[in-house]
């Protein structure tokens, strides 16, 4: 038997775990969450067989959860920030909330009668119903980090995203209420679930306000500490007293963002700590996904995702459109909105566990249903919120390729360090001024012809070591660059691309972005220092520009470095 392992193992396993398989999953076009749940399986059901406890795990599970969310939260908050400029009525502030409340509405309507005539039980019915209008923040925000672009669409789901949780609290809280008054079986009383709600947003003011305090006072430039420090207290507090914290970061959000400058400083700084935390955070979630509760409660679960789903998609497209048009879920142009609200992990598990403070038994019976429905929702969700803004066209290019921008093959892994050993020591030795850009162009890369459709290009991009990707003739003759960055402006507009050929979308001249073979070393550092991408094409001459290879920045000025080294020796 394997020997125990110790947390900060445990969590190495996690991290690295995610980090792979998120990226088979970057590479097979999906989101990398979606890989992130998936080794969270794994792990679940090999943990003995590596030495990890399913006990150190359920250990972990609670810090993480909470800190993950409290930081996806605290962003959400930062939607509810008065935007005077705004110009498009669907960002309207009235127009977000009538459209947030109507989704919500019908949304519990749709999933608590469909619920308690499968349950016959009103009181699971209608929690269930609350339930279903939460949406999980951390796992829309990763989705949308990863691909979505600053547009509407984006702004929208993050708004409504953060909408939906204030009211499934809010709801939770109002219905646990009426219970009480109702049955009077609760020994906590009317009192719990009032501060519940209000001490949740008091304490969120009071962090709030404290963040701005300390970043003013003691931050210095330092936008990292001061948040943590904020968080860390506010989720003790906020256990000691017995209060759910999802509003208070949500309110803490809202106050930094409306009363100082410092949300974007500080949101921009998460990066370096967050992304870890998240990923641990699906890792741990995916562990969590039970198949089995599924299985068992197959009815109740396949209603309420079924219910879920419908309610989400013609609430959502009632709120903002009204009855005039009906929700086309086989639209490529404009998907229902809906349908990026539909991720659902932690938010709904935390209410779904507070029922135990009031009713154990409904408790566990609504944790298995929205356990097995979570099975659902991980898994779709997060291909949903992709769908809605590569439709919207808020996604660029270079992150629909199974590469990133900055990514290389394995091959071309292989021939850098056959350069890098060998090749270069060649060229070290002889004289600078004898080193041509034949000698360390990339031959034979491939090119575009000019009468290329859409579909060709986005081949090539997806195959191509590189951002720019050479237009020819059928002489070879080079006709001028597409940069990647410039794919984004056509390849959504169906009409365009249909028709459209390679050569209408060159961006850079031969001249701007091409060099002769023949050129010296001298001459490549030349034209790197007034171009701005990372490749050029070579061409055989500027007279015949027969297209020969490719030129990378990086082996100009490594090249150029090693000279300069060898000179000062």
């Amino acid at each position: 038997m394997p020997p125990t392992l110790s947390a900060l193992f445990i969590l190495g396993i996690l991290l690295a775990s995610g980090m792979f398989v998120g990226w088979l999953a970057y590479k097979f076009k999906l989101p990398t969450l979606t890989g992130y749940l998936a080794a969270g399986v794994g792990i679940n059901y090999f943990a003995h067989h590596i030495g990890v406890e399913h006990e150190s795990l359920e250990t972990l599970r609670l810090p993480i959860n909470d800190f993950a969310m409290a930081l996806a939260l605290f962003v959400l908050g930062g939607q509810f920030k008065r935007r005077p400029g705004v110009s498009h009525n669907s960002e309207q502030p009235a127009t977000m909330i009538r459209a947030s409340l109507t989704e919500s509405l019908f949304t519990f309507t749709i999933v608590g009668v469909l619920c308690t005539v499968a349950m016959h039980d009103i009181k699971g019915g209608i929690l269930l119903g609350v339930l279903a209008i939460a949406v999980a923040p951390a796992n829309t925000l990763e989705v949308l980090h990863e691909y979505g672009e600053i547009g509407r669409a984006t702004r929208t789901l993050k708004t409504l995203t953060a909408l939906s949780n204030v009211w499934a609290i809010f709801a939770f809280e109002l219905v646990i209420l009426l219970f009480i008054a109702i049955t009077g079986a609760s020994d906590i009383g009317l009192s719990g679930p009032i501060w519940d709600a209000a001490g949740s947003v008091i304490y969120g003011l009071i962090a709030g306000h404290l963040l701005i305090l300390f970043q003013e006072r003691l931050g210095a430039g330092n936008y990292v500490v001061p948040l943590l420090v904020v968080i860390l207290l506010t989720i003790g507090f906020c256990e000691l007293t017995d209060v759910p914290h999802m509003l208070a970061f949500l309110a803490t959000g809202a106050v930094v963002a409306n009363r100082s400058s410092f949300f974007d400083h500080i949101t921009g700084a998460m990066e370096g700590y967050a992304k870890p935390a998240f990923v641990l955070f699906f890792v741990l979630s995916g562990s969590h996904l039970q198949f089995d509760v599924m299985r068992d409660n197959w009815l109740v679960v396949g209603l309420y995702v079924l219910g879920r789903v419908i309610g989400k998609i013609l609430g959502t497209h009632v709120g903002f459109n009204g009855f005039k048009s009906t929700p086309k879920l086989s639209s490529a142009k404009n998907p229902p909105i809906g349908l990026g609200l539909l991720c659902q992990a932690g938010a709904a598990i935390a209410l779904a566990g507070y029922v135990s403070r009031y009713n154990e038994e409904l408790s566990e019976t609504l944790l298995a249903i929205i356990l097995g429905s979570v099975v659902v929702f991980e898994l779709i969700g997060p291909l949903l919120v992709k769908r809605v803004v590569i439709s919207a066209g808020e996604v660029d290019v270079g992150h629909l390729l199974s590469r990133s921008q900055y990514s290389t093959s394995s091959s071309s892994w292989f021939k850098a360090i056959k350069r890098t050993l060998f090749a270069t020591q060649n060229l070290i030795a002889s004289d600078p001024n004898e080193v041509f850009v034949r000698d360390i162009m990339k031959p034979s890369t491939g090119a575009l012809q000019r009468n290329d459709s859409m579909d060709k290009i986005l081949y090539f991009a997806n195959h191509s070591p590189f951002n720019h990707f050479p237009v020819v003739d059928r002489e070879n003759m080079l006709l001028g660059i597409i940069v990647l960055k410039d794919l984004s402006e056509v390849a959504y507009d169906q009409h365009i691309a249909s028709v459209i050929t390679a050569e209408d979308v060159i961006s850079l001249s031969t001249e701007q972005a091409s060099i002769s073979a023949g050129s010296s070393l001298s001459d490549a550092l030349a034209l790197f220092q007034d171009f701005d991408g990372n490749t050029v094409a070579v061409v055989e001459d500027s007279t015949t520009p027969v297209m020969c290879g490719m030129l990378e920045r990086t082996e100009v000025i490594n090249l150029a470095r090693r000279f300069q080294a060898k000179a000062s020796h």
